[in-house]
């Protein structure tokens, strides 16, 4: 191709320095980011309740709260703080509702809002 017809650079571009994105084009990567968050989210959700739903089947308590400290650390030590919250919202939207619990057939948590630890008496 000629020269003379190729593109111009912008003004203060650099010759042969790779060309930055607009704004426009990084907003559509966050997007596309997002959309992929939040499919891994729904995933993980529906695998957290399975798990608990299979715990509870098994006569555990749904919750092992040993390991979900373990995934708040390890958001945490990754994302700071504000990594520890999105680790609770995470395990939060997890956790199976009473609604769910009652469709597959299996004993909620104590009215009392408290749960079982693994030698079955409530906390």
């Amino acid at each position: 191709m000629d020269s003379r017809h190729a593109a111009s650079p912008p003004p203060g571009a650099v010759p042969g320095a790779p060309v930055r994105p607009g704004a426009r084009d990084i907003r559509a990567v966050l997007d596309d980011l997002d959309e992929q968050i939040v499919s891994i989210v729904l995933h993980r959700i529906e695998l957290g309740r399975r798990y608990q739903s299979i715990r509870r089947t098994e006569g555990l308590p749904a919750s092992e709260l040993t390991w979900e400290n373990l995934v708040l650390r390890r958001y945490a030590s990754r994302l700071g703080s504000k990594g520890a919250a999105i680790a609770r919202a995470v395990l939060s939207l997890s956790q199976l509702t009473a609604t769910e619990t009652a469709e597959r057939g299996q004993h909620s948590t104590p009215h009392n809002g408290s749960r079982a630890d693994n030698s079955g008496t409530a906390r």
